[in-house]
């Protein structure tokens, strides 16, 4: 299988973000390959642009990376701290990329990641579907890494989906390592 990984997360990933805007070369690179994975949270101009270039490249399989509460889901302890951070996402663009993408031709997954931290090892992961409550309040960086790679050599088996991904039994009312 071959994939093409677009984009980092985190504040050197978004400096140099600027490459998604030549569209051409994202069509370019995206030739000939089995999947993308975009590792970056995008807005909607970034989002219709990718979807284009991966329509004309032939590319059908695209894993998005997004935030969690686009469709108000998180709940629990973790609801209140979580929007007092990072504010009403749902109310934001990046519900509009989600859309986006849910309404493509491709066949996605697009991941609503809740807070990531590093712990060696630590691949435990629970996921929740688009319409179900995401309780969970953290997540490995390793354990979502593990499960992209599920996804794109089939050991996870999801198609046209949004999932919600967290650590599970972490249902605090922040991140512990806040």
């Amino acid at each position: 299988m071959k994939v093409l990984i677009l984009g980092a997360a985190g504040q050197i990933g978004q400096m140099v973000t600027g490459d998604f805007w030549e569209f051409d070369k994202v069509r370019q690179a995206a030739e000939g390959v089995d999947a993308v994975y975009l590792s970056f949270v995008a807005k909607p101009a970034i989002i219709t642009g990718v979807i284009d270039a991966l329509d004309k490249a032939g590319v059908k399989r695209f894993i998005v990376a997004n935030v969690p509460d686009l469709y108000q889901e998180v709940s629990g302890p973790f609801q209140t701290w979580y929007r007092q951070n990072t504010g009403l996402t749902w109310q934001t663009d990046l519900k509009k990329s989600a859309d986006l993408v849910e309404n493509s031709d491709l066949d996605y997954v697009i991941l609503r990641i809740t807070w990531l931290y590093n712990q060696v090892n630590n691949t435990k992961i629970h996921v929740s579907e688009k319409g179900e409550p995401l309780t969970e309040d953290q997540v490995t960086r390793q354990a979502v890494a593990q499960f992209v790679v599920d996804l794109l050599t089939g050991k996870a088996d999801y198609h046209q989906a949004n999932l919600g991904l967290g650590e599970p039994d972490t249902q605090f009312t922040k991140p512990s390592f806040m």
